[in-house]
């Protein structure tokens, strides 16, 4: 037979599954903003941008799998950079962009939070159905 505190149980863990698929499935809100009168003081600069784009590009190059990958082909952080030298205004700016789209995310750190907040809710309702 069940108790009243076992209907308050299961009321309380199905609003929470309800309250969290909601939170995770509603769009977020955008805000349109007007242009900005001026368009050339609002266009990034293009040394600012190269700058940009070589640090998304040095930042790939000091990871451990891609030196370990570049060693493999026998090319050493010197002819790497002389290489990097030589590229265009378009190349570097192609390179970043290809590199921003394979790694979108930035790094591990995004992932390891969301990972341990799904674990959590998980031990959660494990928890909250085994009292039930």
């Amino acid at each position: 037979m069940k108790t009243p505190t076992d209907f308050i149980r299961i009321g309380f863990i199905g609003t929470l599954a309800i309250v969290t698929t909601l939170a995770i499935t509603l769009p977020t809100q955008g805000w349109a903003m007007l242009a900005p009168a001026n368009l050339m003081s609002a266009a990034p600069d293009k040394n600012d941008s190269r700058t940009q784009d070589l640090k998304t590009i040095q930042n790939t190059l000091e990871s451990k799998m891609v030196r370990q990958r570049l060693g493999e082909f026998k090319l050493t952080p010197e002819q790497v950079n002389q290489r990097m030298s030589q590229l265009t205004d378009a190349q570097v700016h192609q390179l970043a962009m290809q590199i921003r789209s394979i790694n979108p995310g930035g790094g591990a750190l995004g992932i390891i939070v969301v990972l341990l907040v799904i674990g959590i809710l998980v031990l959660l309702f494990v928890y909250l159905f085994k009292r039930v």
